[in-house]
């Protein structure tokens, strides 16, 4: 109890010191009214820490209290201010370099199991033989079975160097495999693809806006060069959720050419500042398609605002995520490797929008000034530098408008459950001679083998208002309700099931679609995946065509009427 006292008190007087010290630098500036509001609010904060510490029915840590009034502080700003403890700095690693301590491997949580998808080229986990389907049971000894998603990422990496013990469950084997790895540095890729998708066209794939995102995509351009002339371009920042704001600029370098303003940004702690391209661009005038959709965030969107607002391209998809704010990570505890990423200001396109939701202020009662709330206005009217009519607020809407394929309930519960995933795993261990065959196709008897495994596996799923008829009819059998309505419900029941049944036949060209993607991943690697999804993707075909007609292309860009 002693030691808990002086803790309290040792706590209590760092506490003081950097609430004074803070209180010093923060009203140096301040009014009396500021320094008021600082002050009581600091007082507070102080006294509840001692008074909870000294008087709470069980003992507490005074350090998980502390953090636990950090995170409840930052919890009421915005989604993307948050404080977080990162030993090695791993996640901070990711975010600014794209590389980690690790073994390369993308795992999933299915079936409360944890599931490797698939091994990175060139890594430990691919040189050890790990295939996508393998259930990793336990990490260094620890059972999986418990362990989040994040919890067991977090074992995976590491320093680099050091090793991990895991052990998997295969399909096809009676015993568990176990397997110690030693830890490399592991770089994640931010162009994940670039080729030709016909003579003269080139399809960029951009995943990420890690600090080396410009330079990859640029290695990219120069090997196509060298394989062919590159006429047209579609630069694809689909699921794309940023990163770098810097990068950003770099990557819009590419094709904006010297001396033009990419985004600005500025807060009400910091001055404007203004970005924009330095070097000679690498594709500075062959016609530009960016495919854009709803995940598409942050650098993706100063990427495709600064495109659309220079009228250097047109924008294929969908409206865009809509995150308009900056982050800094600033270190709290250099030793324990604790930091606050902190939103410091705004980023604006060319023409001056601001394509941040309005609804990023969760507690609206502790902001001081809510005028900003015009910036989120979607019918204030801002111009490209042709005169063309865009607008902020709520992400950036694309100049072609291409609706992503809708999926009905039964393809959605198939794919968030991972049964194509499962059954392409179990399918090419039970017929390994698939692999050797130089041509993949999915035949008529897998897609029947795969509705097969779904009955096995006692796949069920609901269709909209099943689960509505089901209560009703719960309450009319409670309520006594006549049976001639509880009959008519239980037939609309029936019909239902029949309708689940028919959408296996409805859906079958799309199974045969889902399944293909699947076995051209086990077979060939993400690489085959997306070629073998490319030729069924309504929005690159759009593209395709807006590229191939040059007149298209042009009055898409043209000036419209100002009104």
């Amino acid at each position: 109890m002693k030691r808990h006292r002086r803790t309290i008190y040792w706590v209590s007087i760092l506490v003081s010191v950097l609430l004074i010290s803070w209180l010093y630098n923060t009203t140096v500036a301040g009014s009396d009214d500021l320094y008021y509001k600082i002050d009581k609010g600091l007082f507070n904060l102080k006294e509840v820490f001692e008074t909870l510490s000294r008087n709470y029915v069980d003992e507490l840590d005074p350090e998980g209290v502390s953090k636990a009034a950090i995170h409840g502080m930052v919890s009421e700003l915005d989604p993307y201010t948050v404080f977080f403890e990162d030993p090695g700095s791993q996640r901070l690693g990711m975010i600014t370099r794209g590389k980690y301590g690790g073994l390369g491997m993308e795992i999933v949580k299915q079936n409360g199991r944890i599931t490797v998808i698939a091994p990175m080229e060139d890594t430990p986990a691919k040189r050890a033989g790990i295939l996508p389907g393998d259930v990793i049971t336990k990490i260094d000894g620890e059972p999986t079975d418990d362990m989040t998603l994040e919890e067991a990422s977090q074992k995976l990496r590491g320093k680099v160097g050091t090793q991990v013990t895991i052990e998997i469950e295969r399909p096809g084997l009676d015993e568990p495999i176990e397997m110690t790895l030693t830890r490399e540095e592991i770089v994640i890729k931010d162009v994940t693809y670039a080729d030709f998708l016909e003579p003269g066209t080139v399809l960029l794939r951009l995943s990420g806006f890690s600090d080396k995102a410009a330079r990859e995509l640029k290695d990219a351009i120069h090997r196509l060069k060298s394989q062919g002339e590159i006429e047209r371009i579609i630069l694809d920042l689909r699921g794309n959720p940023g990163g770098l704001l810097t990068s950003a600029v770099e990557v819009a370098n590419i094709f904006l050419s010297p001396g033009q303003l990419v985004v600005s940004t500025r807060g009400a702690h910091e001055k404007e500042n203004k970005f924009y391209t330095k070097e000679p661009a690498l594709l500075p005038h062959q016609p530009l398609v960016v495919l854009v959709n709803q995940w598409s965030a942050s650098a993706s969107e100063i990427v495709a605002g600064a495109i659309q607002d220079l009228d250097r391209g047109v924008l294929v998809g969908t409206q865009t995520f809509g995150k308009g704010l900056v982050q800094k990570v600033y270190p709290i505890d250099k030793i324990n490797q604790s930091y606050l990423k902190i939103t410091t200001a705004k980023y604006y396109t060319p023409s001056g929008r601001s394509i941040q939701k309005e609804d990023y202020k969760k507690n609206k009662d502790i902001f001081v000034d809510l005028s900003d709330s015009v910036e989120y206005d979607d019918h204030i009217n801002y111009y490209t530098r042709n005169g063309r009519v865009v607008h902020g607020g709520g992400g950036i809407h694309p100049d072609v408008v291409v609706e992503n394929e809708k999926m009905d309930r039964f393809l959605a519960a198939l794919t968030s459950r991972g049964y194509f995933f499962r059954f392409s795993v179990e399918y090419l261990a039970a017929h390994p001679e698939l692999k050797e065959q130089p041509q993949f196709e999915v035949t008529d008897e897998m897609i029947d083998a795969f509705l097969a495994f779904l009955d096995k596996e006692g796949f069920d799923y609901e269709l909209a208002g099943e689960e509505e008829l089901e209560k009703f009819l719960e309450i009319a059998r409670e309520n006594n309700y006549n049976d001639d309505i509880q009959d008519l419900v239980q037939v609309a029941m029936q019909k239902l099931e029949v309708e689940k049944r028919n959408l296996y036949q409805k859906d079958r060209d799309k199974i045969r679609r889902y399944l293909e993607a699947e076995f051209a991943e086990k077979l060939g690697g993400s690489r085959a995946r997306i070629e073998a999804m490319l030729k069924y993707d309504k929005q690159v075909k759009k593209a395709l065509e807006v590229l191939h007609n040059l007149s298209t292309y042009q009055e898409i860009l043209a000036v419209n009427k100002k009104n």
